[in-house]
């Protein structure tokens, strides 16, 4: 992994960026989880995160963070399983509707059309989504998401997929997971404070 990551104006510093958690899942997984919705189990050293139906299951960390953080993990869909290689952060359980609440959301092979992107869960939300971005199915990616007072963004495997500055921030709650209609199993999972420096950016001509 890279030591820095480079958004508009932002340089985030993973050396600094102080570690809250560091987890290999294990038969203590509740220890570390909450089970909001879908199926979960830990199985050879994975969270295995199963949803049947046209929505999304839902794994929280039980603390919840009031700080911008970011969470890294190893994932990959569980074959025959193809899509939704899903992460929530920021993110709030309703429970009126029983379901997720305010959160950002982000992913591979996405919103029924294999789309790579962000969003958010909020009455004033947004949803970034590219093509650019094909997550082959069953393979294993690194995955950075978080976001700096609604700066959001991911990363797999070193590459910025999308980064979005949301105008209406949500602002701390957990960390989790969300398999959409799929089967997900995951790993390695480290959840920092973000250190970041303001990065002053500039063009200098290519040509005379």
């Amino acid at each position: 992994m890279k030591n820095e990551i480079r958004l508009v104006g932002k340089k985030i510093l993973i050396d600094k960026s102080k570690l809250l958690l560091h987890y290999d899942p294990d038969e203590n997984w509740k220890d570390h989880f909450q089970v909001m919705a879908g199926e979960w189990k830990c199985e050879d050293g994975y969270l295995i995160g199963i949803e049947r139906g046209n929505k999304g299951g839902i794994l929280f960390t039980k603390q919840s963070f009031d700080k911008d953080v970011m969470m890294t993990f190893t994932a990959s869909t569980v074959l025959p399983a193809t899509r939704d290689v899903n992460a929530v952060f920021c993110a709030k359980w309703d429970k009126e509707t029983d379901y997720l609440g305010e959160s950002y959301v982000c992913g591979l092979n996405g919103w029924y059309e294999d789309k790579a992107g962000m969003e958010s869960n909020a009455p004033n939300g947004f949803r970034a989504l590219t093509n650019s971005y094909r997550y082959t199915p069953g393979k294993e990616i690194r995955m950075t998401v978080g976001a700096i007072n609604g700066h959001t963004f991911m990363v797999v495997d070193d590459e910025l997929v999308i980064e979005y500055s949301d105008p209406t921030p949500i602002l701390g709650g957990h960390c989790g997971f969300s398999p959409y209609c799929t089967i997900l199993k995951i790993k390695d999972i480290d959840i920092r404070e973000i250190y970041w420096e303001k990065f002053e950016q500039s063009y200098t001509p290519e040509f005379e």
